[in-house]
């Protein structure tokens, strides 16, 4: 059995070795205990928001610097992201607030870093607004919330089409859309409030019958509430292909497990989610890496299929960002902006996105201990069992995988994954 360790104390990243395993033999404590005949839902695949922060800080390396940047995210030595999420005009993580007219951000700085990676690798691409234009708004700004006047309700589900357009004839195609980044959020930047009643009229009513080669992720928020939300959104439509959530209020894993058994077709998307800016220090990170993988391991437990990061390339102070909003990403550009850091975000997100392929399924997973977490995928070839300790303490295991066991310590926060 293969076992690649990250540990960032001992300086270990993904290390790989290997590890024997011994028949099955009367272990009964410190058990951690798998199941790869039991399917659950298919993992479908890692990714982050390719914003306009991301693509201005990428335009800061030289060329060299380009193409490693690229190889650390999209290559199968890195962290073989397959999805990118980009914003419908501006959001908070771009240099202002601008109205979407002549695609001049895009073409600018957007398009010309997604089609660098498209040379790579091809992307699976969700589009998400954060505000329609301001003058179709009842506050007749892009920010601080607002409504979208219902006489503009046709203009916008045009706007929204023709970005999808813009951008095919640049030679990327987007997928997927959301109606609303964050629609019961006003904030001071780019925001727009929607009820659940308006979200449906505007959905099911405008948006959905105009829709051809794209399909639609519902809500884009957060998941505090998400069963009774669906409940109530969800109508069945051959363009609804899930349930798009974000992170900012806490776990809710149970609303996941609820939605999931009760819609087994609906995708379920982590479509946001980051931590708030510290200056950069590499141990002091890993407490952020360790509650996004908390986070992320609960999600793939409970019926998640696909997660999406938020910016994947910040600035050594976390931005730009126009509102100081600043927040932490998996990779940084270093100081002096020449090159970039792999932070432990970087290397914990990746006992992920690394192992767990497109089309693997998620396995039951049982742990002795709940001060540790662990999630578990199989395809036709290996099972992955990847295992987090978050705490002060080195934690001795049983891995048991049908008749055989593994007898292992995982360091203190360390994350382990082994492959079978």
């Amino acid at each position: 059995m293969l076992k690649y360790e990250t540990n960032i104390n001992e300086k270990k990243y993904w290390k790989k070795t290997i590890i024997k395993e011994k028949d099955l033999n009367n272990e009964e404590f410190n058990i951690i205990k798998v199941y790869p005949d039991i399917k659950g839902q298919a993992f479908l695949g890692f990714g982050g928001a390719l914003t306009e922060a991301s693509a201005i800080n990428y335009n800061k390396l030289s060329g060299l610097k380009k193409k490693e940047f690229i190889t650390a995210y999209y290559s199968r030595d890195g962290l073989d992201y397959s999805w990118g999420r980009v914003s419908i005009g501006s959001n908070d993580f771009c240099l202002n607030s601008y109205e979407n007219d002549d695609f001049s951000h895009e073409k600018v700085y957007i398009i010309p870093f997604i089609k660098d990676i498209l040379k790579v690798k091809d992307l699976i691409i969700l589009a998400s607004p954060w505000s329609p234009p301001s003058k179709w708004k009842d506050n007749n700004s892009l920010c601080n919330g607002g409504k979208l006047l219902k006489n503009y309700y046709k203009d916008y589900v045009d706007y929204l089409l023709n970005f999808i357009k813009i951008f095919k004839e640049n030679g990327i195609n987007i997928r997927y859309l959301t109606m609303q980044n964050e629609p019961m959020a006003k904030q001071s930047w780019e925001s727009c409030c929607f009820t659940i009643d308006e979200q449906k009229d505007f959905i099911y009513n405008y948006l959905l019958p105009k829709l051809d080669n794209v399909s639609l992720f519902l809500w884009d928020h957060n998941k505090e509430d998400l069963y009774n939300i669906v409940n109530n959104l969800y109508e069945e439509n051959n363009h609804i292909k899930g349930i798009a959530y974000h992170w900012y209020t806490g776990n809710h894993s149970t609303n996941l497990k609820l939605i999931h058994e009760k819609y087994p077709n609906l995708l379920l998307m982590h479509s946001e989610g980051c931590c708030g800016f510290s200056n950069y220090n590499e141990k002091e990170w890993v407490y952020d890496a360790e509650i996004l993988l908390i986070d992320l391991i609960s999600d793939l437990n409970n019926g998640m299929s696909v997660y999406l990061d938020w910016n994947i390339l910040l600035d050594y102070q976390g931005g730009p960002n126009h509102q100081n909003n600043f927040c932490k990403s998996p990779i940084i550009l270093s100081e002096n902006e020449k090159s970039f850091i792999k932070t432990s975000i970087y290397y914990y997100f990746g006992h992920i996105s690394k192992f767990i392929k497109e089309g693997d399924t998620i396995n039951p997973i049982s742990l002795y201990d709940n001060s540790l977490y662990g999630v578990s995928a199989t395809s036709d070839l290996k099972t992955s069992i990847i295992i987090l300790n978050p705490t002060d303490e080195d934690k001795e295991i049983n891995l048991v995988i049908k008749d055989k066991v593994i007898k292992d310590i995982i360091k203190s926060h360390s994350i382990v994954t082994y492959i079978s």
